[in-house]
């Protein structure tokens, strides 16, 4: 995987990538997954050169946020800002360094679910794809219904082009992605 921009920290414990999005002197860290450490967080951010302002996972299943891991950066990092997606809602926008970072509440795999994009490339988390099926019930018909229309009018309603995606266990990552089609019921 090879998006500008995105550099994959790497893939741990349920297979559930983490990522740095940096932006000249900016960063976000993306999943905090079981495995990921405040060692290898400093090594990527050593390597960019930027410093960490925001932290976030795409939803708050305990394989996508390790509660010790999330309090443990929370303290070497004070200036970041944790974003937890329970307390998202709608969509958000966020700035790294002038560029935006955009984020899609939409909950289908879990009521805490987002979709976070960043130079037009979505990070999708668990999100099925393709079909109004779910392989958990936490989230009614009624409003994964909902959450698909939001994201498949994204692009349009914010006038941007999602291009690519990628999914939280790196087990889907498609390029030249035709956005609404992922989201058609």
């Amino acid at each position: 995987m090879n998006f500008d921009g995105w550099h994959l920290i790497g893939q741990f414990d349920s297979d559930v990538g983490s990522w740095l999005l940096v932006n000249g002197g900016d960063a976000m860290l993306l999943e905090v997954p079981e495995g990921l450490t405040v060692r290898h967080v400093r090594q990527v951010l050593k390597d960019t050169g930027a410093a960490l302002r925001f932290i976030t996972a795409s939803h708050d299943h305990e394989d996508h946020i390790d509660a010790a891991t999330w309090a443990e950066l929370l303290i070497t990092f004070p200036d970041a800002r944790p974003i937890h997606p329970a307390n998202v809602c709608g969509y958000g926008r966020l700035d790294l360094d002038g560029e935006p970072i955009l984020l899609v509440k939409a909950p289908k795999h879990s009521l805490t679910d987002m979709v976070v994009i960043f130079r037009g490339v979505a990070m999708t988390g668990d999100i099925e794809l393709g079909t109004l099926q779910s392989v958990t019930d936490e989230v009614t018909e009624t409003t994964r219904r909902k959450s698909m229309k939001r994201l498949r009018d994204f692009p349009q309603r914010a006038g941007y082009h999602i291009h690519s995606i990628v999914s939280a266990h790196l087990n889907d990552i498609r390029t030249s992605v035709n956005w609404p089609e992922l989201f058609s019921i």
